[in-house]
């Protein structure tokens, strides 16, 4: 449901489809170590095998960062895949987002994405995909726990990633 199979695109066994309902921020809320999904994606990728099931999902959007290009960047502000799959799979749907961004996206120049060095992820799927480090965020010692309703989720200092389409 959503999905729109003649924008999918695939390499190898995997292929990711385009959808534009949040069927996809339930889904990776549920699964994502944070538990929950960030608004205002302007890009939802499913990563379907070569089963034509779903094994991961990526949300993209304007970058978090209010100081940062939301014109030409792009950042993923979410990616899950589920354990059980395919060797190099992060990277390979990375690979088909990215060549997506390229032919459907024209004016984004540069993506962005970062790793938690809370949780120990320490980017090996950007450098498999070629993305390179561009330094660390702060830590934050405050979070969004002061707001009702609130709680803080990962207030720990993340490697930044950078990448051309």
């Amino acid at each position: 449901m959503g999905i729109d199979p003649s924008r999918a695109d695939g390499l190898g066994d995997m292929r990711i489809e385009v959808t534009t309902s949040t069927e996809l921020d339930r889904w990776v809320s549920e699964r994502h170590y944070l538990q929950s999904s960030p608004a205002g994606a302007r890009l939802r990728l499913w990563i379907i095998d070569s089963n034509g099931d779903r094994i991961g999902a990526m949300m993209w959007g304007r970058p978090t960062a209010r100081s940062l290009d939301s014109v030409n960047l792009l950042e993923l502000t979410r990616m899950y895949l589920i354990d059980d799959t395919e060797p190099f799979a992060e990277s390979k749907a990375l690979s088909m987002a990215r060549k997506y961004i390229r032919k459907h996206y024209p004016q984004i120049k540069g993506l962005l994405a970062y790793s938690s060095t809370e949780v120990g992820h320490a980017g090996t799927v950007y450098l498999a995909d070629g993305w390179f480090p561009f330094g660390y965020t702060k830590q934050r010692k405050q979070g969004w726990s002061n707001r009702d309703q609130r709680t803080d989720r990962d207030n720990s200092r993340k490697i930044r990633w950078l990448r051309s389409p």
